[in-house]
């Protein structure tokens, strides 16, 4: 509709309750008014590569139709020179976002376990604080470098980690900032640390208990009555996690209803690969959680506390004070890799494809992807690693 857009036609234009109206200025070609369901805004308008870019102005109200008019006499000017300047605003605007911005997307969006952003979060509140509120085209591969190069001399392992988080939320950005599907970061900075090969050189951890050190651990992990509820809870988690070689945050995070008592198998949900892990328990150690979960209701967790995440974690320093009444100095991964070591050691007949189904690890072989499995499979291999420990640790079954 044509309308001479003066401070008296425009006054008269109402709400429109059912699709938008637009009304076009008599005068100036490409000035214009859009009234809606919830408001009513100057707007320029103009063909840029037979595509129709219109760019809102301001609400009616708020400027007058004549000093509406001379802002859309600039926006048409750009439009005229074949500059889309919707396209560009979106552009200056992902270009400010900053990487406090760009982590919140990426947890938001990402699937990431609970010790995962832990880690995350650690990274960018203390090593990333100082880059927080910079837009991430500002953060370049010099600045990485050099900031990699401090961490690296104060901790090498850390730094690696805490880089590698660095890099992963960049190359979220450049996946999901972008305007007309191009990215609007040209590059990931950590990328330099690559290009000039510094990544800190680690030795893959290898420590586990050996076969003659078991009857020590168990003992170690007897209840005492001095103990606290918490350092209970926490001898409990070293048990399940060497009888069962799961994780950490695993076993932690178990609630009442992933144990299954009926069938004698425990179900993870929450996993490093996002597979869900059913896994059977041998006899013993079915005793032991049967015990744990009488009483609990389905959501109540297991190794409850009374912190945020409402179960065990950051306890190394209950986990060091275990390890010294034991004599053996060991953290939680160390008893995955020890179940693991006796799996692929001591049991007869176990084989590569069964052991990864055992730590849940995904699978790298094609082959492997075509192979059905029933997790009741892993019911005998399990049983026998079970026998294996306790014989080792003396029969003791008095933990």
């Amino acid at each position: 509709m044509k309308l001479k857009l003066n401070k008296s036609n425009v006054d008269k234009i109402k709400y429109s309750k059912e699709k938008p109206v637009f009304y076009y200025d008599t005068d100036l070609i490409g000035f214009g008014i859009k009234a809606s369901a919830t408001r009513i805004v100057y707007f320029a308008e103009d063909q840029i590569n037979g595509k129709t870019i219109r760019k809102n102005i301001a609400l009616v109200g708020t400027l007058s139709p004549d000093e509406a008019r001379k802002q859309a006499k600039v926006l048409l000017g750009e439009m005229a020179k074949g500059i889309n300047i919707v396209e560009e605003e979106k552009k200056e605007k992902v270009k400010q976002i900053t990487l406090s911005e760009a982590y919140k997307d990426f947890k938001k969006m990402r699937s990431l376990t609970a010790s995962t952003i832990v880690g995350y979060d650690t990274a960018m509140n203390t090593i990333f604080k100082e880059w927080q509120n910079k837009p991430l085209i500002s953060i370049t591969g010099d600045m990485v470098v050099k900031k990699f190069k401090q961490k690296s001399a104060e901790a090498p392992y850390s730094a690696n980690l805490y880089f590698r988080c660095l890099r992963a939320v960049f190359n979220f950005a450049m996946e999901n900032y972008s305007v007309n599907d191009m990215p609007i970061l040209p590059y990931n900075p950590c990328l330099k640390i690559n290009k000039l090969k510094i990544w800190n050189r680690t030795e893959r951890r290898t420590r586990y208990i050996q076969s003659e050190q078991l009857q020590d651990f168990l003992k170690g992990l007897e209840i005492k009555p001095t103990d606290s509820q918490r350092k209970i809870l926490a001898k409990k988690q070293c048990l399940i996690t060497l009888f069962t070689g799961c994780r950490d945050q695993e076993i932690a995070g178990l609630k009442r209803k992933d144990i299954d008592l009926k069938r004698k198998s425990i179900c993870i949900e929450n996993t490093k690969n996002h597979h869900k892990h059913i896994l059977p328990y041998g006899t013993w150690l079915g005793e032991i959680l049967e015990d744990m979960c009488r009483g609990l209701s389905p959501d109540e967790y297991i190794f409850a506390a009374d912190n945020r995440c409402g179960h065990l974690k950051d306890h190394r320093k209950l986990i060091k004070s275990i390890s010294q009444e034991c004599g053996i100095d060991f953290s939680l991964h160390d008893l995955r890799r020890t179940f693991a070591s006796i799996a692929n050691n001591h049991i007869s007949g176990m084989t590569q494809y069964t052991l990864k189904k055992l730590l849940n690890h995904a699978e790298d072989d094609v082959t492997a992807g075509y192979i059905q499995f029933e997790p009741e499979q892993l019911r005998k291999p399990m049983q026998e690693i079970e026998d294996f420990i306790l014989k080792k640790a003396g029969g003791n079954r008095d933990i």
